[in-house]
């Protein structure tokens, strides 16, 4: 064999190597603007799904994530700054161990409702977006007061961070309004289980919706979904439908704070099945439920440890890193210390007694 031949086979060899490592070395983060996860189910990756309870850097389900110049941040799929992030905000985050210490990758800001406000009760305690009911908590009320508004109103655009404990029930820890744009029609968003699809109609959360995109998405029936659209003459027609990050998209260690459902002795979250090697003592749909799963497989999910009845927004925040695992941290009593009473000597004070001084009379003198 020549010189020039076997050179020739080295160069491709080479080439063919290096197109194998840019392969696996692709770029992380969104997968066509979709602000989705790639991949995820190795070595010492971390999520976390819950709600923000707290900043410095942020802490979700009890636990702190760090948040480093390299962190990226998203909001509905779209690109934003650490800015966006506020408490009571549901978030999917993405942290790896660095020092023994989760740092967040990724951390996507993901609403539940966004939307027009169609009805009101009485209190402004409970709203209706999209056809689907909101109960209002009195910090996510207190939220909102903090602004120029009051209270909600019929018409107003808000964004809802909520959890869902019945399909077409939402229980908001965060409500924002949004400003209405001067120019062009008014959007919105809505997540849930997408039920029909057809050519010009879908279902999805018990709603009928308007289908306006370019072909009817059948191939998403029966998955947990994110639809956005637009206010067509008041009534909402939807454009867009993309499967919801979720625990596809989740690491090999998942902490989840959320609301789960039960039914023939399966456990669902956001539409995905759990294998439970656990069960709680109780399980109320109606409360958030704490939930430490191990990711097994690409479509595996292993429940370890079950607290129900937990609050979101404060759940693990006293307790130490263990508590996510439901370790609880005893309480120290401090003893009680008695200090002696010092009794001061009442001091005497001798009385000194002023002598009386008399002075002579003088008798006045004759005039002569």
């Amino acid at each position: 064999m020549s010189l020039t031949a076997t050179f020739l086979r080295r160069v491709t060899l080479i080439g063919l190597l290096a197109g194998l490592v840019s392969g696996f070395a692709g770029p992380r983060g969104g997968i066509g603007g979709t602000g989705a996860v790639r991949g995820g189910i190795g070595g010492t990756g971390i999520t976390a799904i819950g709600v923000i309870q707290r900043f410095g850097s942020i802490y979700v389900n009890g636990a702190e994530y760090l948040l480093s110049p390299k962190t990226h941040y998203w909001v509905d799929g779209r690109r934003a700054s650490v800015d966006a992030l506020h408490r009571g905000q549901d978030v999917f985050v993405d942290a790896l161990l660095q020092g023994g210490r989760p740092t967040a990758d990724n951390v996507r800001v993901q609403h539940a409702l966004i939307g027009l406000v169609e009805a009101i009760a009485a209190d402004g305690r409970q709203v209706r977006i999209l056809g689907q009911n909101i109960q209002v908590s009195a910090r996510a009320l207190a939220r909102l007061e903090h602004t120029e508004h009051t209270h909600p109103a019929l018409g107003m655009d808000l964004a809802v961070s909520a959890g869902s404990p019945a399909s077409g029930r939402w229980i908001a820890t965060r409500i924002r309004a949004l400003p209405q744009p001067h120019q062009g029609p008014v959007q919105f968003l809505i997540r849930g289980t997408l039920r029909m699809a057809g050519r010009h109609h879908i279902t999805l959360a018990k709603r009928s919706f308007l289908w306006v995109g370019p072909q009817a998405p059948e191939h998403l029936v029966g998955r947990y979904v994110v639809a956005q659209g637009y206010y067509r003459f008041g009534r909402p027609a939807v454009s867009s439908l993309r499967p919801a990050t979720g625990l596809k998209d989740a690491r090999a260690r998942i902490s989840i704070a959320g609301y789960t459902r039960r039914a023939h002795g399966v456990w669902r979250f956001d539409g995905q099945t759990l294998i439970a090697r656990v069960r709680p003592a109780h399980n109320s749909t109606r409360r958030p439920t704490f939930l430490t799963v191990r990711r097994e497989g690409s479509d595996r999910f292993v429940v370890l440890r079950a607290i129900p009845g937990i609050h979101v927004m404060s759940f693990g925040l006293h307790l130490p890193d263990k508590a996510a695992e439901g370790v609880t941290r005893p309480q120290v009593m401090h003893p009680a210390v008695t200090r002696p009473q010092i009794m001061h000597p009442a001091m005497a004070r001798p009385q000194i007694m002023r002598p009386m001084v008399i002075r002579p009379q003088t008798a006045p003198s004759p005039l002569s």
